[in-house]
Parts: C-alpha cells; sequence; structure tokens
C-alpha cells in the first residue's frame, strides 16, 4: 500500500536520452565504432605510391613525438581558445583505433597530395576533407542525411598538433560549422616516417621529368590555376594569412634543393643578361635609324631647295641639252676648286657652272 501511495503521489519520471538509447538498445552491444579505418581510394602510380609505402608501414607506438604530446596532453579542438583549459596527461601508447585511423588518414592524405614542385605551395591536399574521409572509410551518413567523421576529425587534430599538417579552417558555406578547408603536408610529415629529404627532391625531381616527358606540364598548371580559381570562388583564399604564407614558402625552401636553387639563379642571371644584351642592340639599333632618319630628311631638304633655286633649274636644262662628260667636267674642275661650295652656297655653286658653261 505504502508503495503505491508513494507512486502515486510521486511525479513521473523523466526518460535522458541516453537511457532511451539504452532502452532501444535492449541487450545489444554498444555500438564502440561505426567504421573501420581503410584505404577506399586509388593510389597514383609514382611518387603518391612511394609516399603511401612508407606511410603504411609506419609504427605510432615507437613514434617518439606522439609520446611526448600524450605525456603532455591532446588539446581537443574546441578547446583550442580556451585560456582555462588544462590538457591531462594520457598513457604513453594510443589505442588501436586511433593507430588506425592517423595511419590510413596519412595514407589517404599522401594519396590525394599535390606533389608538383612548380606549385605555388606544396604538399597541399586537393580533395576537400569530407572526401578525404570517405576515402579512409570513416565517413557516416546517416538516416536524415548528416555526415559524420568524428575520428578523421580527431586524428587531423592530432597530426596538426603534432606538425605533420598545415590546417586552415573556415566556416563551411553549407552547415556554418568551422571545418578544415584546406590541408598542407610539412616536412615533418615525410621526416617522422623515415623519408630523407633528400628522396623528396628526388621524387619530385621524377615527377616533374615525367610531366615533361608527357606533356603534362601546360595541362598540370591549368589544374592548378582552376584549383585556385575554384577557391577564391568558394572564399577560402589564403591572401590574408601572411604567417600561413611564410610557413608554406618555408616549406617550399625545403622541398627545393639547394643546387636546383643556384642552377635557377645561374639562369636566371643569363637571362637577364641576354636581356640586357638584346636591350642595348635595340637601343644602338634605334640610334642608327634616328640617324639614318635625320639624313633622309636633310638630303630631301636639300633637294627641296635645289628644286627651288632657279640657277639649279636652268644647269639642270642645260645639262639635258649638253653632252654628259661636258657636264661631269664642269661639275669636278669646280669641286676641285672650291670643296664643299654645293652644301654651304648651293645657289653660288650652280650660278658659277652656269657662268663656266657660258648659259647666262
Amino acid at each position: 500500500m505504502n508503495n503505491v501511495a508513494l507512486n502515486s503521489s510521486s511525479p513521473e519520471i523523466q526518460k535522458s536520452r541516453r537511457g532511451e538509447s539504452n532502452a532501444l538498445r535492449r541487450g545489444k552491444s554498444k555500438i564502440h565504432r561505426r567504421n573501420t579505418p581503410t584505404l577506399c581510394c586509388a593510389v597514383p602510380r609514382g611518387t603518391s605510391s612511394k609516399v603511401v609505402a612508407r606511410v603504411k608501414s609506419h609504427d605510432w607506438r615507437r613514434n617518439e613525438e606522439l609520446i611526448a604530446l600524450r605525456r603532455v596532453g591532446v588539446r581537443p579542438y574546441k578547446k583550442r581558445n580556451d585560456p582555462h583549459f588544462v590538457p591531462k596527461p594520457m598513457r604513453i601508447h594510443a589505442r588501436s583505433e586511433l593507430r588506425e585511423t592517423l595511419t590510413v588518414l596519412s595514407m589517404a592524405m599522401a594519396a590525394n597530395c599535390d606533389y608538383n614542385p612548380d606549385s605555388d605551395y606544396n604538399f597541399e591536399i586537393m580533395l576537400p576533407f569530407e572526401q578525404i574521409a570517405a576515402a579512409t572509410g570513416t565517413l557516416h551518413v546517416y538516416e536524415n542525411g548528416r555526415k559524420a567523421y568524428d575520428s578523421a576529425l580527431e586524428a587531423l587534430s592530432v597530426m596538426e598538433q603534432l606538425g605533420y599538417v598545415i590546417v586552415s579552417r573556415d566556416k563551411d558555406t553549407d552547415t556554418g560549422q568551422n571545418k578544415p578547408l584546406r590541408i598542407w603536408l610539412t616536412d615533418k610529415f615525410f621526416t617522422s616516417r623515415g623519408i630523407r629529404v633528400e628522396e623528396i627532391r628526388q621524387w619530385l625531381g621524377q615527377f616533374k621529368a615525367w610531366a615533361v616527358k608527357n606533356g603534362l606540364t601546360e595541362s598540370l598548371r591549368r589544374k592548378y590555376e582552376q584549383h585556385l580559381l575554384r577557391i577564391e570562388r568558394i572564399g577560402i583564399s589564403i591572401k590574408d594569412k601572411h604567417s600561413l604564407r611564410n610557413r608554406l614558402k618555408q616549406i617550399k625552401r625545403w622541398v627545393v634543393s639547394p643546387d636546383l636553387t643556384a642552377e635557377k639563379q645561374a639562369k636566371v642571371s643569363l637571362l637577364e643578361g641576354e636581356l640586357e644584351n638584346l636591350r642595348r642592340k635595340n637601343d644602338e639599333r634605334l640610334d642608327e635609324l634616328l640617324d639614318d632618319t635625320d639624313n633622309n630628311l636633310r638630303s630631301l631638304a636639300k633637294a627641296k631647295a635645289r628644286r627651288q633655286n632657279p640657277h639649279y633649274q636652268a644647269w639642270v636644262r642645260w645639262s639635258n641639252m649638253a653632252m654628259r662628260h661636258q657636264v661631269i667636267a664642269l661639275e669636278q674642275a669646280l669641286s676641285r676648286e672650291q670643296p664643299g661650295l654645293i652644301t654651304a652656297e648651293p645657289e653660288t655653286y650652280y650660278r658659277l657652272l652656269l657662268e663656266r658653261a657660258g648659259a647666262l
């Protein structure tokens, strides 16, 4: 009776959301993870396949940088800007779920990375992160259409804190949430997996030689320009993020070999010298052209002045009627006696010729 009275007098108990989920399971085991990380994308041959092979064999339990990070504590992305949050130290070795996600995520990013050394910023991931998550097999789509890839985001956050990737986040136009929109691999991504700098430079050189041999240089350049135009159209450019651009330029300098830099500088100096020679030759040709034009103008002016001179007109009429040897003899004799008179005083010159010819 007391129990009945107690139940009738007490208010109705509200079930929590977790209680509803447990009631729906009814003896079923709790879902630990919905998808097992598995590489679900094709790996291009060449540089991508080499990097993927090296990344696949990496043992995260022996990664000293990950061990040092877990000793301090991993800071979640939502707590990045919280000054009061203190990360808690974690066990040294990560669980197998995180290690598998880190490995498969690294393989997916290495397979879809830009290895063209002529790009503005090297090692950019050319796919949206949602497609990268789908390539890792960790993308889950609910019945209402909502997409979730928390395990991939957690692994990306860990790699970002390790310094293996550079992530540019911004507000997504569809969901209104801050999401990773552009990702670049850093030099530590390669060196932490045992890939030496010389190997990376060799692979990039082989990639460029392959592109030149197959005539793909122009198509790769157009593809990269279209990628930049798409980014500009979406509004996720990094023109205003100066520190990020400086870090990406530092990675590019790390990639480019000093020998290649010296060779490029030598070629640039050679081209500048050739351009200076061409410019000097063009200036000399211009001076010669101006001198020739000036001489032609002077000649035309003198010819016009001679045509307007009556003594010249009279000398032309007399020379047309006289013998040719007489005309030449008179002109040569007067030129020997008074050289330069034809240019200084042409009217006096032709008057003297007419007097000697007896035409005046």
